[in-house]
């Protein structure tokens, strides 16, 4: 396995569900109860979106499904009314989600190491704010910044903010909207995958469990 050193890099950024939370089927829950109400093909078309696109904001998935499965235009404000619907249905599962394998323990090695670690997720800015207090996670990170700002955003206001050299720093993911963040911006990347479901491109760093990569030195002793 090819390892990455966590002193290799200045900065380490970090999507949120399904890489620092096991809360990727809570959110493909979460988006078919909010469609229940017109049927169960349009309720499974929504699921199979979000498990298919999970990094897409809620912010483009909502108008999209509205108007290409329901024939709808949603103006801006039924826009924040629907987000706000699925924030009510979603934010007390995503809290409750445990943690992936290996997270608290590399959390802990960067910080510890002195290397800042972000989240950029495409969950809205103000409940990732308080899913990252529930969580009691907000000591872990520099900051934790989502939508409606775009991926790429943030991350270039954090490098141009912090002064940040593009070649030490990663971006973990698990969705090609976090791979396809890392390249715009000249990051490298190291994509968490799934029960071997792999979005990737050929020659993409993966792996199931993120301490393969950063905690080299235990999963050897664990492979002895």
């Amino acid at each position: 396995m090819r390892t990455l050193s966590p002193s290799r890099y200045e900065c380490v950024f970090f999507d949120f569900d399904g890489v620092i939370a096991d809360s990727v089927d809570a959110k493909i829950m979460a988006f078919g109860e909010l469609y229940r109400e017109f049927g169960p093909a349009v309720r499974a078309a929504v699921m199979a979106y979000q498990r298919a696109v999970p990094g897409e904001t809620r912010f483009d998935k909502i108008p999209k499904f509205h108007r290409e499965l329901l024939g709808i235009t949603l103006s801006p404000a039924e826009i924040t009314h629907w987000c706000d619907r699925l924030s009510d249905i979603v934010l007390d599962e995503v809290v409750a989600s445990p943690l992936l394998p290996d997270v608290p323990e590399i959390l802990t090695l960067l910080r510890d190491q002195g290397v800042p670690a972000h989240i950029v997720s495409g969950t809205p800015h103000d409940e990732l704010q308080v899913i990252v207090d529930r969580k009691g996670l907000r000591a872990f990170f520099a900051s934790a910044r989502g939508a409606p700002q775009k991926k790429h955003v943030i991350v270039e206001d954090i490098l141009a903010a912090e002064g940040l050299a593009r070649d030490r720093c990663l971006f973990v993911g698990d969705a090609m909207t976090d791979h396809d963040c890392a390249r715009a911006c000249g990051l490298d990347f190291l994509g968490r995958i799934d029960r071997g479901r792999n979005p990737f491109p050929d020659g993409t760093l993966v792996v199931e469990r993120l301490g393969e990569v950063f905690l080299p030195q235990r999963e050897a002793r664990r492979a002895a």
